[in-house]
């Protein structure tokens, strides 16, 4: 039996940006996502001085395809699962037969 799984990276980035009020820091963090990257998540913090200093968590949005046969869908699943590296996570496993 074959399966295809889709996996994507695991693997985060930090971005920070400085600035006067939390929707221009915000901003000036979207700048700096780069292209194929999604941006998880934003925190916005206010240390002593007034600025506002915004940190973000990006991953790359790419979805890759592995596919894999085994005797068996059992077989063919932990075959595949044995397959993805360590900086990726599974999204689905699909039987193709």
């Amino acid at each position: 039996m074959k399966v295809r799984g889709l996996i994507q990276s695991s693997e985060t980035q930090e971005l920070t940006a400085e600035a006067d009020d939390a929707q221009s820091a915000r901003a000036l963090i979207e700048e700096q996502v780069p292209e194929g990257f999604d941006l998880l998540q934003v925190h916005n913090a206010m240390p002593r001085g007034g600025r506002v200093i915004a940190k973000a968590i990006i991953r790359e949005a790419a979805i890759q395809e592995i596919e894999v046969e085994g005797a068996d869908y059992a077989a063919a699943r932990d075959a595949l699962r044995a397959r993805i590296p360590s900086t990726h996570r599974l999204l689905s496993i699909v039987p193709l037969d």
